[in-house]
């Protein structure tokens, strides 16, 4: 039986498969997932990409992800809905831990906060959080770098549901990479002072590589590991042979927009903002 879950709040891009695959070799009293459920294809080359389609679309679906039914429910706050699916995601997570004989269980993914967390939220006792996060202006030329749908993952930032409601009607295709950045943002920081909410930490993408500073971390959130000897980065750009996630004046220029356009309240999102400017003109 599962006596806790952890999980990630993160824009993506963030080095989320990464931190599975450092706890997937080294944690000693905790099951991790990526991104569940991660469908990998049994056929080759075309047919798998064929093969992952047909299973998300009618085994492991989309909704069990945390995307298409789910994004509308929470647009809609239909919150029985996403405890349905909730529910469904933890007969699983209790089938796997079982199996793997483990009582800690951390989700590794993205798609927790974009409308899953209301349903877990509802259903748990307790949990912890994890906050990922990356330098906005880098997580944002990362997204752009893959050319990523973002309505597949993400709701509109007017929808009435967002805790940072804007018109993205003359957005670019950037400033809605760096809003999510900030919706997640503020939903984190909503969500870490939830009574359920066990314990919450910070991980920066930048100190995913740094074998001290993630050993530090496994400490402060009660996770027993094996000495970590090295930290390999996975799915970075440069891998799948997309561009380098290098910013440029352009993306400057574009940062510079987006902080106009952010509502005059939001005065500490627009000091984070700044603060990555000016890290990217030195």
């Amino acid at each position: 039986m599962i006596k806790h879950f952890i999980f990630t709040v993160t824009n993506g891009r963030s080095g989320q498969e990464t931190l599975y695959n450092v706890l997937k070799s080294n944690s000693l009293n905790c099951y991790s997932t990526f991104e569940h459920p991660n469908i990998k294809p049994m056929l080759p080359n075309m047919f798998g990409n064929i093969e992952k389609k047909l299973r998300r679309n009618f085994i492991q679906t989309n909704e069990l992800l945390g995307r298409g039914k789910v994004l509308k429910a929470f647009d809609a706050a239909n919150i029985k809905y996403i405890e349905k699916v909730v529910r469904t995601k933890l007969n699983l997570f209790e089938k796997e831990a079982i199996k793997n004989k483990s009582e800690i269980y951390f989700d590794v993914s993205k798609y927790f906060i974009r409308g899953l967390h209301l349903g877990f939220n509802s259903l748990l006792k307790e949990y912890s959080l994890v906050f990922l996060v990356r330098d906005p202006l880098i997580n944002m030329k990362s997204f752009l770098n893959r050319n990523k749908n973002f309505l597949l993952d993400n709701n509109l930032p007017s929808s009435n549901r967002n805790l940072l409601k804007m018109n993205s009607g003359r957005f670019q295709k950037g400033e809605y990479y760096l809003w999510s950045w900030a919706e997640i943002y503020l939903r984190y920081k909503k969500m870490k002072v939830s009574k359920k909410v066990l314990h919450s930490e910070v991980l920066n993408t930048s100190d995913l590589n740094c074998v001290d500073k993630i050993s530090n971390f496994f400490k402060k959130i009660n996770i027993k590991f094996k000495p970590i000897k090295y930290i390999k980065k996975y799915n970075t750009n440069e891998e799948h042979n997309f561009l380098k996630t290098v910013i440029n004046s352009e993306d400057l220029k574009l940062l510079e927009q987006f902080i106009l356009k952010l509502p005059k309240e939001q005065t500490e999102l627009k000091k984070l903002f700044e603060k990555s400017y000016y890290e990217h003109i030195k």
